[in-house]
């Protein structure tokens, strides 16, 4: 029938949505966590004949921080380090998240 047809697009586009949504959050997480607007294959230190390695340490260190709910997560970028508060819910901690990579979009939160 017509309308599962429909209702399959929508589901698609939904999904597309979703995906491109939670790829864009990635990237804004990255940006937060390292200053990086992607996650760098090799140093530019190293391109460049020099043996120094000053890429983020591997993987994304999470450590817990003073304060609850109304904490926002920090970061160390340069130790690639999300110190993140030990949130009451998991709905709670999304929205500080989200409060946070997207911060630097506004040209008021300094």
């Amino acid at each position: 029938s017509g309308s599962s047809g429909i209702n399959a697009e929508y589901g698609g586009l939904r999904k597309q949505w979703y995906q491109r949504r939670v790829r864009e959050d990635l990237r804004k997480l990255i940006k937060f966590a390292c200053n990086q607007e992607r996650i760098p294959f090799t140093c530019p230190c190293q391109e460049s004949g020099m043996e120094a390695s000053h890429v983020p340490p591997y993987p994304m260190k999470i450590a817990a921080a003073e304060g609850r709910d109304e904490r926002l997560i920090r970061s160390e970028t340069c130790m690639f380090m999300i110190k993140l508060p030990q949130y009451s819910s998991e709905k709670i901690m999304r929205e500080r998240i989200l409060q946070a990579i997207n911060c630097r979009d506004d040209p008021l939160s300094g």
